[in-house]
């Protein structure tokens, strides 16, 4: 019994030392500021505050995720958080960032471009024209060659950026690429990783759910193990639109398929195999995972109808033939 009191207060300063401790951990979490090389940062519209969380910490805004979650519910901040692009400095707290996401201190004078997902070079050189950001084919004719790694998304540019700087626009657009698909690409060689992308290119072209995207990720990859000719138009179309207009603005569906495929080139899938060369498009994460994830299944055709809203899949040449008579007249 003596010895009852000497274990209750070492318990006790045990406890207390532990809590002193953490509580300074905690401290040191939410105020001491982080240094980072860019303080931009995007919340997009209907993230959570999770999502928000999990995006700060893989850029290294915050030290850790769970504390800076808790935060935030403490204060009963989680509904207040604002969409949009912030700046948040060189070098700032967790609770500062707290304060700056909860009173939606962004940007609201900067310029909001959306590229969406499947927008080629052209497509992206046309919306950032239309906007003023830059002269006709200026984009275009500088980073046609970075096709595929332009990550499709909404993106805030600052005035001062957006009427000068072309190159700041496609690092944005380049680094977020690389973010977004950091731990999708993480375990795959650098040759897959192309496959990947200029499968998804395609995907974004040919389908427009999840399950058609794989089912005809499967299909390509069946023909091409085959040693089969693709025959995709929208290679063809898009191989069209670079040796004919090269950086001016080409709308690939308003290509005449019928007198391009005739025409030999690196994209005329009809007479070469194998896939193109690089990426016709410049795909989402829908695309890259279904094209990372092909459906395996009997077909090794498919059509799209004349209103582009359903997929025609056949097992053999003579089912596709009377496909291709049923739905589109040919």
């Amino acid at each position: 019994m003596d010895n009852l009191p000497k274990k209750l207060n070492k318990t006790i300063t045990i406890t207390a030392t532990a809590a002193i401790v953490a509580l300074a951990w905690i401290v040191f979490v939410l105020v001491v500021p982080v240094k980072t090389a860019n303080g931009e940062f995007l919340v997009q519209e209907g993230e959570s505050l999770e999502q928000i969380a999990e995006n700060l910490t893989n850029r290294h805004f915050i030290k850790n995720k769970t504390v800076f979650v808790f935060l935030i519910k403490v204060l009963g901040a989680e509904k207040n958080l604002k969409a949009g692009q912030y700046d948040f400095g060189d070098g700032v707290s967790a609770i500062k960032i707290a304060y700056i996401l909860s009173k939606g201190l962004s940007h609201t004078s900067d310029i909001k471009i959306t590229i969406p997902e499947g927008a080629n070079s052209w497509d992206i050189d046309k919306i950032l024209a239309d906007a003023g950001v830059i002269r006709s084919g200026e984009f275009a004719g500088k980073f046609y060659a970075d096709e595929g790694f332009l990550f499709p998304d909404t993106y805030f540019l600052k005035k001062q950026e957006a009427n000068s700087e072309t190159e700041g626009i496609r690092e944005k657009m380049k680094e977020n690429f690389k973010l977004k698909t950091a731990d999708f690409f993480k375990n795959l060689s650098s040759g897959k990783k192309k496959e990947v992308v200029v499968t998804a290119s395609i995907l974004e072209k040919e389908a427009k759910t999840e399950n058609d995207m794989r089912l005809v990720a499967g299909i390509i990859a069946k023909r091409l193990s085959l040693g089969m000719f693709l025959q995709i138009d929208a290679t063809v179309s898009y191989g069209a639109c670079l040796r004919n207009y090269q950086y001016k603005y080409c709308d690939v569906s308003q290509i005449g398929v019928a007198n391009e495929i005739r025409i030999d080139s690196e994209f005329n899938t009809y007479m070469r195999k194998g896939l193109p060369p690089v990426p016709i498009s410049n795909p989402g994460l829908a695309a890259l995972s279904a094209a990372a994830r092909p459906l395996k299944s009997d077909y090794l055709y498919y059509l799209s109808t004349k209103s582009g809203d359903k997929i025609i899949y056949s097992k053999t040449p003579v089912e596709h033939a009377k496909n291709r008579k049923k739905y589109l007249g040919i």
